[in-house]
């Protein structure tokens, strides 16, 4: 089955400017879609020529750069109320997966790929959890110190979570040059963001109900030792990056070829590549 919209949820204490160049590079791996099915009859391939895919990144409520101006606890884009269907994908970055997971039971994409992060933030020691997740008092600590100094802890964690990329350094200046070098956020917000890390968990309903796939970077440090192994062996789908946890940024081109390939327009991308 062939999906035409995308759905792209960000992280914590990082708004939707962070997909600007996966969309940049799904843009334009589609540019040349008009040529891609010579089978298809004249209206399915005047649809493929308008709109062979909607790409959607909203933020999060009172995040992002206009959050001042909006309230509500849905993701933030005029069509809140409808961002799933049976030809959606969603994809969720980090927190974004946590969160997209809860949202899916009301709005029911056709299928979620949880990015950068497994069923869990933080092992929930008292759900009997057999799936690896970081210890509690990792955010714990990171929790007192984001109360002693929000701003300085927020940098923090971007430098946290671009430690496993190949160049680190080049990864922290590319997402500083796309959001900035202070948070948008209130502190109160990302405080309740900390919050939703340390307590929320995926309920890994069936494949049946919620197609559910993790794509996981190689040297993630904000993910525990074993994770892909122990998911595997519980049957989950796994896909495994070149990268840590800013894979947005990282494994920016892989990214874009395996949504494609998921959403069932890979042959748009192989037709363009064998008439380049």
């Amino acid at each position: 089955m062939t999906l035409t919209r995308l759905v792209l949820f960000s992280g914590w204490g990082i708004d939707a400017r962070i997909w600007q160049p996966l969309i940049t590079s799904l843009h334009a791996r589609l540019v040349h879609v008009t040529e891609t099915d010579e089978q298809a009859d004249k209206q399915a391939a005047d649809e493929a020529r308008s709109r062979p895919l909607e790409i959607i990144a909203p933020d999060w409520p009172e995040e992002g750069p206009q959050a001042d101006l909006r309230t509500g606890s849905e993701p933030t884009v005029s069509q809140a109320s409808s961002l799933g269907g049976a030809d959606t994908l969603w994809l969720g970055w980090s927190l974004g997966a946590l969160r997209a997971e809860a949202l899916a039971k009301e709005q029911a994409p056709a299928a979620l790929v949880s990015l950068a992060m497994g069923p869990s933030f933080i092992d929930q020691a008292a759900a009997e959890q057999m799936i690896p997740a970081l210890a509690p008092e990792v955010l714990e600590d990171f929790r007192a110190a984001f109360a002693r100094n929000p701003a300085a802890s927020w940098q923090h964690f971007l430098r946290w979570q671009a430690s496993g990329e190949a160049s680190a350094r080049d990864c922290l200046r590319q997402l500083r040059e796309l959001i900035g070098r202070h948070p948008v956020s209130r502190e109160a917000v990302l405080a309740t963001g900390l919050a939703e890390l340390a307590s929320r968990q995926m309920s890994l309903a069936p494949q049946s109900e919620l197609p559910l796939e993790f794509w996981l970077g190689k040297l993630d440090p904000l993910l525990a030792p074993g994770l892909s192994a122990a998911l595997r062996a519980q049957g989950q789908v796994v896909a495994e990056f070149e990268g840590g946890h800013c894979l947005p940024l990282s494994a920016t081109e892989a990214l874009a070829d395996a949504l494609l390939a998921r959403m069932g327009l890979a042959t748009h991308v192989t037709h363009i590549s064998e008439e380049a």
